[in-house]
């Protein structure tokens, strides 16, 4: 059986869904941050005049339907110009991608679309928990309130590495722990959630990162008895599957 007309369809449908819905840019901007975090400024004409929400997410299309997923941390719309933070970590996809980048290369995105709404948060008390993959969602909300208005938590891989891109982003007032093989990193980051959010009863809630670690810090919200029009949260990840976003 010849099933080259089936694959040519598919390839077709694949070529006109990325034609309509996707955007060029161009890297206008890299900046190493250790080894293993990457600033990445894209630019280009088709990023202009675009509505965009602090929150919402960026889709990298890797080739094929192959993407990943950042949170643009700033968007000037009027020059086409927007800035993700690039986690490298292993051997995946996305960290291959932003290893391999180029100033001057092309890519490929989908978006601007809803994810999480700081706008939620307005200009209350918030804590965000999260990990490596939440740096650019904290950094999108720390760019337009105050510090002292924002609490947040990080489980990381490296303490060394997520203490330079934290400072550099801005975010050095943090609460950043290693994680270890038990998961006591977790237990350690609760206590200290749950002493601010008892002394600030009224503030939002992002939870982000890992799906566990999520779902761990979950349990702390509902002992507190803080109902969902408090909280937001959105899985980046979990052992085992690929792109969660």
């Amino acid at each position: 059986m010849n099933d080259t007309a089936p694959k040519k369809r598919a390839g077709l449908l694949e070529s006109a869904v990325l034609k309509l819905f996707t955007r060029n840019a161009n890297v206008l901007g890299i900046e190493d941050i250790g080894s293993d975090f990457r600033l990445i400024t894209l630019g280009g004409d088709a990023l202009k005049n675009v509505q965009w929400t602090r929150g919402d997410k960026l889709q990298i299309q890797l080739g094929g339907w192959v993407q990943r997923t950042y949170t643009p941390m700033e968007w000037d719309a009027e020059n086409g110009r927007t800035r993700i933070l690039a986690y490298m970590h292993g051997d995946a996809p996305g960290a291959n991608w932003a290893r391999a980048l180029r100033k001057g290369d092309d890519c490929m995105v989908f978006g601007p679309r809803k994810s999480i709404d700081l706008t939620q948060l307005s200009f209350s008390d918030a804590v965000l928990f999260g990990d490596e993959t939440s740096l650019g969602l904290a950094a999108a909300r720390v760019n337009v309130t105050q510090s002292e208005k924002t609490h947040l938590f990080f489980e990381v891989s490296s303490l060394a590495e997520s203490k330079a891109v934290l400072a550099q982003l801005g975010l050095g007032e943090s609460i950043v722990h290693e994680r270890a093989g038990n998961d006591a990193q977790q237990l350690v980051l609760e206590e200290k959630m749950r002493a601010v959010l008892q002394a600030k009863p009224d503030a939002r809630v992002v939870l982000s990162g890992k799906a566990s670690s999520i779902q761990h810090m979950r349990q702390l919200l509902k002992r507190l008895n803080i109902g969902s029009n408090r909280f937001q949260t959105k899985a980046h990840w979990t052992p085992g599957k690929k792109g969660l976003d």
